[in-house]
């Protein structure tokens, strides 16, 4: 597999990705001569394995694993204090997991490009997917008072190979959202929330494409690898 689909794998699953202040989070891959990284992107960070999985082209079925939400940062508007309200509760979690797999697995499914399967046993790429931040606009006085409840989310997103366990890809993606407030009172079905998700599954689908040779994208740019050392 040449490195060709790679390249565009890397502005497919980055592309439309907000400039905000980036988390303090990196990457497991950072630093892991194994992987290189990505330049010339508009991400906070991209790795991917310098050994392309053989047969990998062939893969696809995929389990989207429960999402890692444990551990969100808030990032809020300069000079705001903490705000406890933003803590994902229980509920929040069932749903916010929920609607990660329904629109991950509504993008990755068409058309038909790939089997979203129930158990990992049954799959050959598990997606992984770790939220990291959030990044409101505005603090709750200032959206009370009528602000804008603009923002940005940022992810860590994860293709593994299910056999051996092996990253294929990881992005560190943030994406921008007209109300970044629907994830600090997380409802049913939310639109805000959806949207966000769908869009990321959208990126994952295009450049698991690309990866496997199967398209051709005459949008994609050129993106800059290089070893870790």
């Amino acid at each position: 597999m040449s490195y060709k689909p790679l390249l565009a794998l890397a502005v497919l699953l980055l592309y439309g990705c907000a400039q905000n202040d980036t988390p303090q989070y990196s990457a497991p891959e950072q630093g892991d001569p194994d992987y290189l990284k990505g330049g010339n992107t508009r991400a906070d960070e991209l790795y991917m394995n310098s050994e392309p999985e053989p047969g990998g082209r062939d893969f696809r079925d995929v389990y989207i694993a429960p999402a890692d939400l444990s551990n969100i940062r808030i990032i809020q508007p300069e000079g705001a204090t903490a705000d406890q309200g933003w803590q994902v509760t229980d509920i929040e979690d069932e749903l916010l997991q929920k609607a990660i797999v329904t629109q991950f697995a509504a993008a990755l499914s068409f058309p038909s490009a790939y089997n979203i399967v129930t158990s990992p046993t049954k799959s050959e790429i598990t997606i992984h997917t770790t939220v990291v931040a959030i990044h409101p606009n505005a603090n709750r006085a200032e959206i009370a008072a009528g602000a804008k409840s603009g923002g940005a989310i940022t992810a860590s997103i994860a293709l593994v190979n299910t056999r051996s366990g092996e990253v294929m890809v990881r992005s560190v993606d943030t994406r921008s959202s007209d109300n970044i407030w629907a994830f600090n009172r997380v409802g049913n079905d939310d639109q805000a929330v959806n949207l966000i998700f769908r869009s990321w599954g959208n990126s994952i689908r295009r450049g698991m494409v690309h990866l496997q040779g199967r398209s051709n994208d005459p949008l994609a740019q050129p993106v800059k690898l290089k070893a870790q050392r």
